[in-house]
């Protein structure tokens, strides 16, 4: 496979991937713009991200809710009342950046998250189960 094809075929996944994510951001649903582990759900499916975010609900039963999630995600923004999912989503990309170059990293499932993108599927399988 040419490189350019490649490359034309990778990018065209990443948006078939993250359609239904961006769709339930659109609609202005605050608690899914706060679940989506964006970057992670261009490289696993709905099904791997709710398996992560139980394994990491199992690992961490003082989490295991919606709430004690949401509080966590969004402790370090202003955006504790925002329904703008676009800031949202910014604010925890940013986090996920943040979280790796502290080294604040899980492995699940052997995926290696970001904290925050481990809380984030947590809380997506609290949402889609």
């Amino acid at each position: 496979m040419q490189r350019r094809t490649f490359i034309h075929l990778s990018a065209y996944t990443a948006m078939a991937i993250s359609l239904p994510f961006i769709n339930s951001c659109k609609a202005g649903n605050r608690e899914m713009a706060i679940a989506q582990p964006l970057f992670f759900s261009h490289l696993a499916d709905v099904k791997t991200i709710k398996k992560a975010g139980i394994a990491y609900r199992k690992a961490n039963p003082k989490e295991d809710n919606k709430k004690a999630l949401t509080v966590l995600l969004l402790t370090k923004s202003n955006l504790s009342d925002s329904f703008d999912a676009r800031a949202i989503q910014r604010f925890l990309d940013d986090e996920v950046e943040n979280n790796f170059k502290a080294g604040e990293i899980v492995t699940i499932n052997g995926w290696v998250l970001s904290l925050t993108e481990a809380r984030q599927c947590a809380l997506f399988s609290i949402i889609k189960s």
